[in-house]
């Protein structure tokens, strides 16, 4: 089986940070991992089907409940968790999101718009 488009999947970042619902299938992950993504980041309390077939990318899991927003302990987990793969060199983090109940906005939203030292240090800008 080859690799496919996960639903939903766009760069909100080119080539650093990427949103998408969750994945369901192995050529999900293949497709992932083409495009150089080494964590998954999952906000919801099950984990993604499937998430072993690609030892490749690494799968941090936050666990939002569902209709609720991300607590601010987790937006610092998503952004140290983002801020040790730049730290070692390591680029295509994804966030994953069912449904979109508010919780994928968050922490996206806190990484890519968060203070000009923070996207000076994490996205080179």
């Amino acid at each position: 089986m080859g690799a496919s488009e996960p639903p939903n999947f766009s760069w909100v970042v080119e080539g650093r940070l990427a949103g998408l619902a969750m994945p369901r299938e192995p050529g999900h992950y293949r497709y992932l991992r083409e495009r150089g993504v080494r964590h998954l980041v999952s906000l919801t309390e099950r984990a993604p089907p499937h998430h072993g077939c690609c030892p490749q990318i690494q799968l941090h899991r936050l666990r939002v409940a569902d209709f609720t927003p991300p607590s601010p302990e987790q937006i610092q987990s998503f952004l140290q968790i983002v801020e040790e793969a730049n730290g070692r060199g390591e680029e295509g983090d994804t966030w994953r999101r069912t449904h979109t109940c508010g919780r994928a906005v968050t922490p996206g939203g806190c990484d890519i718009s968060g203070s000009c030292h923070f996207k000076k240090r994490h996205l080179g800008r």
